[in-house]
């Protein structure tokens, strides 16, 4: 799949004209990968220098939570990516650390960008800037909102 086909099908993105989607693919970082199941993209606290884009496959988005028992920790599943969605948006955010790790749970084509190129784009473009941002404040707003859930659930 096409960088620009994967941007298209993005939440993220879903504002932007063709025009705005070549801006970011056409970035110097932007480009597609591949990881196999039960690979980690990256872990919770790591510094956060690329925004993902889900083309194709699933990947869980993990946070280490205190267990009930003794001094152990349990990894829970706060959200399961599926296609056209975006993780690692804390390489748009201050401090760039990830706040939860993500682990594929299928085969993923996967778009990185990174945050620095892509922050630098919305700077200089404010319709862009403006659109993506009001998305990524959706998916946020929804991120909380699955960890609220799981936390209910688990109290």
């Amino acid at each position: 799949m096409e960088i620009e086909t994967a941007l298209k099908r993005a939440e993220l993105f879903l504002g932007l004209g063709d025009a705005d989607l070549s801006k970011i693919a056409d970035l110097p970082s932007s480009q597609k990968t591949t990881f196999s199941p039960g690979e980690t993209v990256f872990k919770n606290g790591d510094r956060a220098k690329y925004l993902y884009v889900l083309a194709r496959g699933q990947v869980d988005l993990v946070s280490d939570v205190p267990s009930k028992h003794q001094n152990t920790r349990d990894n829970v599943v706060i959200d399961t990516i599926t296609t056209g969605g975006c993780f690692g948006w804390s390489a748009m955010v201050r401090p760039h650390f990830y706040v939860m790790s993500a682990i594929c749970t299928q085969a993923a084509e996967v778009v990185i960008i990174s945050g620095d190129e892509l922050m630098g784009l919305l700077d200089d473009d404010n319709h862009i800037g403006y659109s993506v941002f009001q998305s990524l404040s959706h998916i946020i707003g929804a991120r909380l909102r699955d960890v609220e859930k799981t936390l209910a659930r688990l109290l």
